[in-house]
C-alpha cells in the first residue's frame, strides 16, 4: 500500500514524542529496515521467551503506537515496530505469510512475569481499537488486540542442514530447536505458559466437520491467505457443491478502512452486477458468523487456464508450443466475448490472467476473483497478477486511484492471449527495471518469441496490439473480434514436430534490449560478450562491496540469512566464475580479494556442512582452483587443510546439500594436491554415500532420512540436485578414479532406474521430481535441479564412460526437452536457462554434435531478450527479477553459462576436466581454463573496463 511519504517520520514522531513525556532518556530508537527497534540502555534482553504481539489496521496503527509506547516507556520495556506504514501493509496485504500477519508492535519482556504484568496493561490500554488476530499468537482477550506466543528474542543463530543460519530456540536439555512460525498457536513442549487463563482465539473454521450458516458442510480448504479461507462445501439445502471465500474482520484493513470483509462484500456485489452476463460464478449465499463474512458461489467444473496450459501446453514441436492454434483460437474468440460482456456492463475486470479464467468442460469460459473489479468513478487499490496488469498501473500497486479504464483490461487480454500461445508468462525487459514511462512504445519484445512459435506468430498483431504502451494504442475489442474472425490455422502446415527449428548462429541478429547509447540491436555474439562483460563487471563491484562493509553474497528474509560461504547464494559461488574470467578478462585481483575474504570466514567459523552448492564443500573447491589460478601456495594449502575437515559422515547423501557433493570437492582437491590422505578421506565419503544405499523395485535410491532435520527430509528424489542422477555423476567419477568397481555396478543401477522412471513423448525424455509421485503430482520440468538436463546431464557422462547406446538415446530426447521449453522457462541455473544451457553445452563436448552447440546458442538468445539495463550495465535478472550476483539464482551462473558457450570452458561444479578426466573438446584444442586467445582476453577486458 502507498501511504504518506512522510510516514516514517510520523511513526517515529510519535515514539519519540512518548518517550520524551515519559522522561525515558538514554534510550535507543535504531532503523533496521523494514523495522524500527526502541530499547532503554542497558536493557538485558532474553535470547528467548514469551513475546507479545500487538495487532493494528492500518488506520488505528499510529494510536495503537501512542498507547503501546507510552505503557511500555513507563514500563521500561524493549519493542519493535515496522518503520513505516507500508512496510505495515506488507504485513497486513491478503497474501501476507499467515504466521506473519498482523504483528504491528512486538514486545519483549524481561520475563514470564513481566510478560503477564504487560499483557494485561496493553490489553487495558488498547481496549476497543480494532486489530486482525494474529494466527500464530494466542490472544490475551477474546476480542482483543493484545496476544503472546512463545519464541526467539535474539535467539541463537544456527547454520542449518539445509545452507541457511536459522534463529534457533534452546531447550533446557541444550538442543538447539528451530522456532516455528506456524499459523497456529503451537509454542515449545518445553515452553510453560504462564497466562493462568489462556482465551480461546477466534480463529477461522476447521475444514473439517464444519457447517456454516446452518446449511454449508465445509468438504474441503481450497487454500489458506491471509484475509481467510477459500473451500468446498456441499450446499445441504440443494445437495450442490459451492465455493465459499471467507473475510477475517480486521484483515488487510487498508487506509480506506476497507478489510477483508468489506473485500468479501464488494466481490458480492460485483457477482450480482454481472450474473445476467453469465460470464461469472453465481452467488448462492452471502452471510456473516462469528463475525466472519462469507461469500457462497455456484462450484464451476473445469480448469484455469493455468492449468489448462500446464497440462496440454507440451512441447509439440522443434519450435517450442508448436502449431496450438487450433486449440488457443477458440479461447481466444471466447475471452474476447466475455470481455465485451463485462465492459457492456460498466465494470472493468481488473485482473485477468490464467488463474482467473476457468475453461468449462464444455469449452465456455468463466471469470472468477473479482477482488479487482471495478465500476468507473470508484476508487480503487491497484493490484493485480505480475505480467499482466497494464503498465500505467504498474508503478501504482498498493495505491489508491481512481478505477482504471478498461483499457487496462485489453493489455491483460494480449498479455494472456500471448501465455495461451507460448505456455510461459509475460516478461517484456523493460517492466523489470524501468517505470511504464521508460519502455519501449513497442512490444517488441513478442517478436523475437514469434519468430519460433506459429501460433504466437499467427496472433502477433493482435497481440502486439493490445500490449502497447500507451492505453490509447491498444486495439478494441471490436478490432480483436474482426481479427479473430478472419484468422484460422493453415490446414497445410505441417505437423510442429516435422518443421525445422530456426537457429542463431552467431552472425544472426535478434531483437534484444537497446544499448545505453541508443544503438540499434546487435547480432547475438555481440550481446553475449556485452552480457558476458557487464556480468564479470557486477560481479566485480560485488566483491569491491565487501571492502565498504555491504555483504552482497547472502540475502536475509524472515529471519532466514543464506550462508554467504555456500556456492548457491555466496562467495564460492562469485569466485568460481571469476577465477574461470581470468582466461579471458583482468579478475584476478578481485579472486585474490574474494578468495582472501572467504578464508578468513572459514578460518572464523568451524563449521563445514558437506554440500556443494549448499555446504561449504564448494567454497573449499573454489578456493584450491583460486589458488591454482593466481598463483597462491598458501591458499592451496588452506584448502587442502579444509578439505580435510568435510565430513566423511552425514544424513544427507545428495549433490548439493549432502555426501555426494562432498565427495566430488574432496576428490577434486585431492587430485590436484597429489594429497594421498585426501585420497583416503574421499574414497572415505564415497564408501560411506555408497553403503548407504537401498533399494525400491530392484533400483537404488538414497532416500533423505525422515528424521534428518533438513527441508528435504523424507524426499526421494529422482533428478540431479537431490536426486540419484546427482548421485550417480559422483560416483560414476569416483568409481572410475578410485577404481572401485562395486561402485560401478551401482552406477549402472542408477542408469537402469532412470531408464525405467523415463516418460518418452515423441522425441522428448523426461522424468518425475520425486520417485512414486502420482501421475497428477508430476510436472514436467526441463530443468538441472529436477528434470531433463539435470538427468541427460548423468546420461551423457554415463554413456561416455559405457558406450550404452540407450544413454545417449535419452540423453538426445533430454535435450530436444530442453531446447523446446526455452521460452517457458526461467534464467537461472537451478530452473532456468543458464543451467539447460550447460547441459546442452555438454552435448556438444561429449557427442561431437555441433547441433547441440546452436541449441545452447538458442537458449542464449532467450536470455539476450530478457536483458535488462540496471546500474549502467546490462544484466539478466534473476530471482525474483534481481540482480544478485549469486550463483544459482543471478549473475554468476548466467555468466557461467555464458562464458563457457563462447569461450569452451570446463563446466563448473562438475568432475570433466578434472585430472585424468578431460573434458571433450569440439575441435580437439586444449579446453582448459587458461588457454583463451589474446584476442579474446581483450574483447572481453574492453567491455569490464568501459564499466
Amino acid at each position: 500500500m502507498k501511504s504518506c511519504p512522510h510516514d516514517r517520520a510520523v511513526l517515529r514522531d510519535i515514539v519519540t514524542a512518548e518517550l520524551g513525556r515519559a522522561d525515558a532518556r538514554d534510550w535507543s530508537v535504531i532503523e533496521a529496515h523494514p523495522w524500527c527497534t526502541v530499547t532503554p540502555r542497558a536493557y538485558p534482553m532474553p535470547a528467548q521467551g514469551w513475546k507479545l504481539h500487538v495487532s493494528a489496521t492500518m488506520l488505528s496503527a499510529p494510536v495503537v503506537l501512542s498507547r503501546v509506547c507510552r505503557v511500555l516507556a513507563a514500563a521500561g520495556s524493549a519493542f519493535k515496530f515496522p518503520a513505516r506504514l507500508d512496510d505495515y501493509w506488507a504485513l497486513l496485504e491478503p497474501h501476507c505469510s499467515r504466521a506473519q500477519a498482523g504483528k504491528f508492535v512486538t514486545v519483549y519482556p524481561r520475563d514470564d512475569a513481566e510478560a503477564v504484568r504487560l499483557a494485561a496493561l496493553l490489553d487495558e490500554a488498547t481496549l476497543g481499537l480494532p486489530g486482525p488476530v494474529i494466527l500464530s499468537d494466542r490472544p490475551y482477550r477474546a476480542g482483543g488486540i493484545v496476544h503472546y506466543r512463545y519464541g526467539a528474542f535474539g535467539g541463537y543463530k544456527v547454520l542449518g542442514n539445509d545452507g541457511c543460519y536459522e534463529i534457533r530456540l534452546r531447550s533446557p536439555e541444550g538442543r538447539f530447536v528451530l522456532d516455528e512460525r506456524r499459523p497456529r498457536f503451537s509454542p515449545p513442549a518445553f515452553a510453560t505458559c504462564p497466562f493462568e487463563t489462556p482465551a480461546k482465539a477466534a480463529g477461522r473454521p476447521s475444514p473439517a466437520a464444519v457447517t456454516l450458516n446452518g446449511r454449508f458442510v465445509v468438504r474441503e480448504a481450497v487454500r489458506h491467505a491471509n484475509r481467510g479461507g477459500v473451500y468446498l462445501a456441499e450446499d445441504t439445502a440443494t445437495g450442490r457443491q459451492v465455493v465459499i471465500k471467507e473475510g477475517r474482520p480486521h484483515a488487510c484493513a487498508d487506509l480506506g478502512g476497507r478489510d477483508a470483509r468489506d473485500r468479501i462484500a464488494l466481490e458480492r456485489s460485483n457477482l450480482e452486477r454481472l450474473a445476467e452476463t453469465a460470464a461469472v460464478p453465481a452467488v448462492v449465499d452471502f452471510f456473516e458468523q462469528g463475525g466472519h463474512v462469507f461469500l457462497a458461489e455456484e462450484f464451476l467444473p473445469g480448469l484455469t487456464l493455468q492449468r489448462w496450459s500446464d497440462g496440454n501446453a507440451g512441447p509439440l514441436g522443434e519450435n517450442g508450443f508448436g502449431n496450438a492454434a487450433a486449440a488457443v483460437l477458440p479461447i481466444a474468440r471466447r475471452l474476447v466475448g466475455l470481455l465485451k460482456a463485462v465492459h457492456g456492463r460498466g465494470h472493468t475486470f481488473g485482473d485477468l490472467s490464467p488463474g482467473n479464467v476457468m475453461l468449462l468442460p464444455g469449452g465456455e469460459l468463466r471469470l472468477v476473483d473479482l477482488e479487482h473489479a471495478s465500476v468507473p468513478g470508484a476508487t480503487v487499490m491497484v493490484g493485480g497478477t505480475k505480467g499482466y496488469l497494464a503498465p500505467e498501473l504498474a508503478g501504482y500497486v498498493g495505491a489508491f486511484r481512481p478505477a482504471p479504464d478498461p483499457s487496462a483490461d485489453l493489455y491483460g487480454l494480449g498479455a494472456l492471449l500471448y501465455f495461451l500461445s507460448v505456455a510461459a508468462h509475460p516478461d517484456p525487459p523493460a517492466a523489470q527495471v524501468a517505470p511504464a514511462s521508460q519502455a519501449p512504445q513497442d512490444p517488441s519484445w513478442t517478436a523475437a518469441v514469434a519468430a519460433d512459435n506459429p501460433t504466437l506468430a499467427l496472433l502477433l498483431p493482435l497481440v502486439e496490439g493490445l500490449t502497447a504502451i500507451g492505453p490509447e494504442r491498444r486495439w478494441s475489442l471490436g478490432r480483436c473480434e474482426r481479427f479473430l474472425s478472419g484468422l484460422v490455422p493453415d490446414p497445410a502446415l505441417p505437423d510442429a514436430a516435422t518443421v525445422p527449428g530456426p537457429t542463431l548462429p552467431d552472425t544472426t541478429a535478434v531483437p534484444g534490449p537497446a544499448l545505453s547509447d541508443g544503438a540499434a540491436p546487435r547480432r547475438t555474439d555481440d550481446l553475449i560478450d556485452r552480457l558476458i562483460g557487464d556480468g564479470i563487471g557486477h560481479l566485480v563491484s560485488a566483491v569491491d562491496g565487501r571492502d565498504r562493509g555491504l555483504s552482497p553474497w547472502s540475502d536475509a528474509a524472515d529471519g532466514i540469512e543464506t550462508d554467504p560461504c555456500s556456492v548457491n547464494g555466496g562467495a564460492p559461488g562469485l569466485l568460481a566464475v571469476l577465477t574461470q574470467a581470468t582466461a579471458v578478462a583482468q579478475t584476478a585481483g578481485a579472486v585474490a580479494a574474494l578468495s582472501g575474504w572467504l578464508r578468513r570466514r572459514l578460518e572464523a567459523e568451524d563449521a563445514w556442512p558437506p554440500g556443494l552448492y549448499f555446504g561449504r564443500s564448494g567454497a573449499v573447491w573454489a578456493l584450491h582452483d583460486a589458488a591454482e589460478a593466481i598463483g597462491d601456495p598458501g591458499l592451496a594449502r588452506f584448502a587442502v587443510r579444509a578439505a580435510h575437515r568435510l565430513p566423511a559422515e552425514h544424513p544427507g547423501p545428495d549433490l548439493t546439500h549432502g555426501l555426494a557433493g562432498c565427495g566430488m570437492a574432496v576428490l577434486r582437491v585431492a587430485l590436484g594436491s597429489h594429497d594421498p590422505a585426501l585420497r583416503e578421506h574421499a574414497t572415505a565419503v564415497f564408501r560411506n554415500l555408497h553403503d548407504a544405499r537401498s533399494h525400491l523395485d530392484g533400483h537404488p535410491r538414497w532416500p533423505t532420512p525422515e528424521d534428518f532435520d533438513s527441508g528435504l527430509a523424507g524426499a526421494d528424489h529422482v533428478g540431479f540436485a537431490h536426486g540419484i542422477a546427482g548421485i550417480g555423476t559422483a560416483l560414476l567419477q569416483a568409481s572410475r578414479v578410485l577404481n572401485r568397481r562395486d561402485w560401478a555396478v551401482t552406477v549402472d543401477g542408477i542408469a537402469r532406474a532412470l531408464y525405467a522412471y523415463a516418460e518418452v513423448d515423441g522425441d522428448t525424455a523426461w522424468w518425475p521430481t520425486l520417485r512414486g509421485a502420482p501421475e497428477t503430482a508430476r510436472p514436467r520440468r526441463p530443468h538441472w535441479c529436477s528434470g531433463s538436463s539435470g538427468v541427460g546431464s548423468f546420461l551423457v557422462r554415463y554413456w561416455k564412460a559405457t558406450g550404452d547406446p540407450l544413454a545417449l538415446d535419452l540423453a538426445r530426447r533430454a535435450a530436444t526437452a530442453v531446447h523446446r521449453t526455452r521460452r517457458q522457462s526461467g534464467t537461472v541455473p537451478c530452473h532456468g536457462l543458464a543451467g539447460d544451457g550447460e547441459f546442452l553445452l555438454d552435448m556438444a563436448a561429449f557427442t561431437g554434435d555441433d547441433r547441440h552447440h546452436r541449441q545452447a546458442l538458442d537458449l542464449a538468445g532467450c536470455l539476450v531478450s530478457r536483458a535488462a539495463h540496471h546500474s549502467g550495465r546490462l544484466l539478466v535478472p534473476g530471482l525474483d527479477d534481481r540482480f544478485s550476483p549469486t550463483f544459482l539464482g543471478g549473475t554468476a551462473g548466467t555468466v557461467a553459462f555464458l562464458l563457457r558457450l563462447r569461450h569452451r570452458l570446463p563446466r563448473l561444479w562438475m568432475p570433466d576436466d578434472a585430472p585424468g578426466s578431460p573434458l571433450p573438446s569440439r575441435d580437439g584444442e586444449d579446453t582448459g581454463p587458461h588457454r583463451a586467445a589474446p584476442a579474446i582476453r581483450k574483447e572481453v577486458n574492453d567491455h569490464v573496463l568501459r564499466r
